[in-house]
């Protein structure tokens, strides 16, 4: 990744790491002397879950994080935290809100389409603008440092700083496009209040996991979208012409294994949690239950790799009748 002369803040670490978001709170965690691993900030949040989504003319999405509305909340509620959400129409204002932050040399944590970040080398019509990353640094003038991870690799990503100039940031931070326009959403923090993880915090947050994968409002959602992704996955052949098919399973690989999940749908990072959770708690029965969900995360492994090659496999029918009896086996898993 490209050097840069500007110099990172004061304890503002380009950690390694598996997901966007938890990479980037635990930088800012790191930062104000609390350091907790992505793990535990997942699992504070109950950000494990499971959802199956197919809207009419778009691609079907399978994807493993849970509580996407409040997990910052909830993991300011289980950690003394006070986190802000912000979001503004106003370029100005996102930016002058960040400038002010980093006029104090603090670290802030922004959203911005990957599609329009310089240090990732993407297809010019690829846009996802649900990405989090931490400015860390600044020149003074027209240029910020950035501090992210690279999203080639599955599992741990490796940490690096990249310089942006202010245009550049603008233009990723107010990117129009759907589904996740990112609305130069950028988040504030107070850890005035902060503690260390408590017992009461741990079993919090693993029955709110618990209740939303075995009782989710809609049938998309929890244990009941796993099984709904078995029923629908054997359907694709017929609603999908041949190419767009192999892209539709190519993606599932690419959601579950490399989308910044940490491998297996989130299914390793939470079985990680649960260790570090058995150990604050004292609490054999989270230990088993680390073990049972790493298991699940080496099935969602094995459904994830049918369709590395998706593109060119000659035994396609084959991988899905297979991906069918691997999302039942799941659910099974998931639900005892």
């Amino acid at each position: 990744m490209e050097a840069s002369n500007i110099k990172p803040f004061n304890n503002c670490l380009a950690l390694d790491g598996y997901h966007c978001q938890t990479n980037s709170l635990a930088k800012i965690f790191h930062y104000n002397h609390h350091p907790l691993s992505e793990d535990m900030l997942l699992g504070l949040g109950s950000g494990m879950g499971f959802i199956y989504w197919h809207q009419k003319g778009m691609s079907p999405f399978i994807g493993g994080r849970g509580n996407l509305k409040n997990f910052f909340q909830d993991l300011g509620l289980r950690t003394g935290v006070n986190v802000e959400v912000k979001s503004t129409s106003s370029e100005r204002k996102a930016e002058r809100a960040l400038l002010e932050n980093l006029s104090k040399k603090e670290p802030a944590m922004v959203y911005g389409d990957m599609g329009f970040l310089p240090w990732f080398e993407l297809p010019e019509e690829y846009h996802f603008g649900g990405h989090t990353f931490v400015i860390c640094g600044y020149d003074g003038k027209n240029t910020v440092l950035a501090s992210d991870m690279d999203q080639k690799a599955g599992g741990l990503k490796k940490g690096f700083y990249h310089p942006i100039t202010l245009e550049q940031l603008r233009k990723a931070r107010s990117s129009p496009y759907k589904p996740y326009p990112p609305k130069n959403t950028f988040l504030e923090f107070d850890f005035s209040d902060y503690h260390a993880p408590t017992e009461e915090d741990i079993y919090s947050a693993v029955n709110q996991t618990v209740d939303s994968m075995l009782n989710p409002p809609i049938s998309n959602l929890g244990v009941k979208g796993i099984r709904r992704s078995a029923k629908e996955i054997v359907k694709w052949p017929d609603k999908f012409e041949d190419k767009e098919l192999r892209m539709n399973l190519f993606t599932v690989y690419i959601f579950i294994e490399i989308g910044g999940t940490g491998g297996g749908g989130f299914r390793y990072m939470y079985s990680r949690f649960l260790e570090e959770a058995a150990e604050i708690t004292s609490n054999r029965a989270l230990e088993k239950a680390a073990v049972i969900i790493f298991e699940s995360g080496k099935h969602f492994t094995e459904l994830g790799l049918m369709f590395k090659d998706a593109e060119n496999a000659t035994n396609i029918h084959e991988r899905i009748s297979k991906a069918e009896k691997q999302f039942i086996k799941i659910a099974e898993i998931e639900e005892d």
